[in-house]
C-alpha cells in the first residue's frame, strides 16, 4: 500500500500506532477516560474517538496540550494554554472524578 503524507486534522490512511495516537493514548489513560479528557480539554468524545480510530488526527492545539499532559502525567492547567475555549473554561474547570 502506498503511503499517503499526513497533516495534522486530515484523514489518516494507515492503522499503526503513530505519535498521535500513542499520545493521545496515554492522555485518556490519566485522564480516566475518553469523556473525561474530552471535558478537560473542551471538546466532543466523537472528536476523541475520531483521532484514537486514526480517522483523523487532533489539530496541533489539542495535540500539544495531550503531549503536555503525557509529560507532566497528569491534567494540569499548563495543557490549556493553547486551547482557546478550554483557557475560557479553566477559572471554572472541574477536576474528573479520576484525575490527580
Amino acid at each position: 500500500m502506498a503511503v499517503q503524507h499526513e497533516t495534522i486534522a486530515t484523514p489518516v490512511l494507515r492503522n499503526e500506532p503513530t505519535v498521535y495516537r500513542r499520545t493521545l493514548a496515554r492522555a485518556i489513560e490519566i485522564a480516566g477516560g475518553i469523556e473525561a479528557l474530552a471535558r478537560f480539554l473542551a471538546c466532543t468524545p466523537s472528536e476523541i474517538a475520531r483521532w484514537t480510530s486514526g480517522e483523523f488526527n487532533p489539530p496541533m492545539p489539542f495535540f500539544l496540550a495531550m503531549v503536555d499532559i503525557a509529560a507532566a502525567n497528569e491534567l494540569t492547567a499548563t495543557a490549556l494554554e493553547n486551547l482557546p475555549a478550554a483557557r475560557a473554561r479553566r477559572s471554572t474547570w472541574i477536576p474528573a472524578q479520576n484525575s490527580r
